[in-house]
């Protein structure tokens, strides 16, 4: 588990906004980076496709922890798969392992694009980051939601 520190990945340091990218919901509906301003936010982003059961604990321990109702709730699965899998073949297995109340929080592409636009390594371990509501990051972490380094996202949105 690696805490991630200016110029370990091109995450945006704390007090930088995201870099701008733009994915389809589970839904099929266009979203991009800008939507994720406007209140503070729980970004957990997975870049395999092993990693589902890791971002789902990011949640479950959230609710352990109290996270305010009023920190939005993001999920980015940006996986790099093989041409002939389809995004809607992609999208239909992810539908299955989603509850359908979150298919709209819950972006997807096939192809990696927001991985790179992060500036993300293929991982079975999610990234994660604490936005303030202007959409800059105040914590990230590579790290599974019961490490020491999780102390940190949980300790930025306590404050939201």
């Amino acid at each position: 588990m690696l805490l991630l520190s200016s110029g370990a990945f091109a995450l945006p340091s704390r007090g930088q906004p995201l870099p701008a990218f733009s994915a389809n919901d589970l839904k099929a509906s266009a979203h991009t980076s800008e939507e994720l301003k406007g209140r503070p936010a729980l970004v957990v982003i997975i870049t395999d496709k092993n990693a589902g059961e890791a971002m789902r604990q990011w949640y479950t321990v959230a609710d352990q922890q109290q996270v305010p109702e009023s920190v939005h709730r993001q999920s980015l699965i940006t996986l790099k798969l093989p041409f002939f899998v389809s995004e809607g073949a992609a999208r239909g297995k992810a539908k299955g392992q989603v509850p359908q109340a979150f298919w709209t929080d819950t972006w997807l592409d096939k192809d990696g694009d927001m991985r790179k636009a992060l500036g993300l390594a293929s991982s079975e371990t999610p990234y994660v980051l604490a936005l303030d509501a202007e959409g800059r990051v105040v914590a990230s972490v590579h790290a599974t939601a019961d490490s020491p380094e999780a102390r940190t996202i949980w300790s930025a949105l306590s404050r939201r």
